[in-house]
């Protein structure tokens, strides 16, 4: 039987029953604030915003590179600007935690995050030189968190470390996701799928983009994530 004067210091050992870090909720509520911007205006600021911000390879080829970036904050609908939010919310968390905080860790967070959307927009670019298709969305910059976040293990400053490339963990997750988007390339030729269009080139070149440097990117900007303490 537990004594009166043990129970404050029990409920104060409680986990919240939320602890994600406060930016991997503010950059999903920005992906979701985004979206509502864009269809606030209706249909036509829609289509300009699209017309002007979305990235394609042809417009790449053209010298329109500032698309590699503002192709991030433009979504093809809810459905769609949901998905990466929660995505976001769930793989951001632990990049996140292993950048540590405060504003140096916030900004380099956000600079990792947007190269992952970038090198995702260029593997499809390159993977897709004469198209004209449209790209707009996160998901590369997620897919880049998700193969980070595969390779990052223990606590920050006390048994931090990166798996290594040729570990079961990284190896079977690289398996599973790059094969769900090889999968997906496949939808337009089954049977309903007609006008289906998923940038699965994109989802691999953000993931394979973030599983490669998360490692190098930690050891020159947040050795900490390292240090015995």
């Amino acid at each position: 039987m537990t004594d009166e004067t043990e129970r404050p210091n029990l409920e104060r050992r409680k986990e919240p029953a939320f602890n994600a870090p406060l930016m991997a909720v503010v950059l999903p509520l920005l992906i979701i604030g985004c979206y509502a911007l864009q269809i606030s205006g209706g249909p036509v600021l829609e289509n300009a915003l699209l017309d002007s911000f979305a990235l394609s390879p042809l417009l790449l080829r053209q010298g329109n590179f500032e698309l590699l970036f503002t192709h991030l904050f433009l979504h093809g609908s809810w459905t769609h600007v949901l998905f990466n939010a929660a995505a976001c919310l769930i793989f951001a968390t632990p990049v996140i935690r292993a950048f540590g905080k405060g504003l140096g860790a916030t900004l380099s967070f956000f600079a990792f995050f947007f190269l992952c959307g970038i090198a995702a927009g260029l593997g499809f670019c390159l993977l897709n030189l004469s198209s004209n298709v449209p790209v707009v969305g996160a998901s590369g910059a997620i897919y880049g968190l998700i193969g980070a976040s595969s390779r990052i293990a223990g606590v920050r400053g006390v048994d931090g470390d990166i798996v290594p490339l040729t570990n079961s963990r990284v190896l079977s997750s690289g398996a599973v996701w790059i094969g769900i988007n090889l999968a997906t390339a496949l939808l337009p030729f089954l049977p309903g799928g007609r006008g289906i269009v998923i940038a699965w080139q994109a989802h691999i070149a953000g993931y394979l983009f973030g599983v490669l440097v998360i490692g190098h990117w930690l050891k020159a900007f947040h050795p900490r994530f390292f240090t015995r303490i």
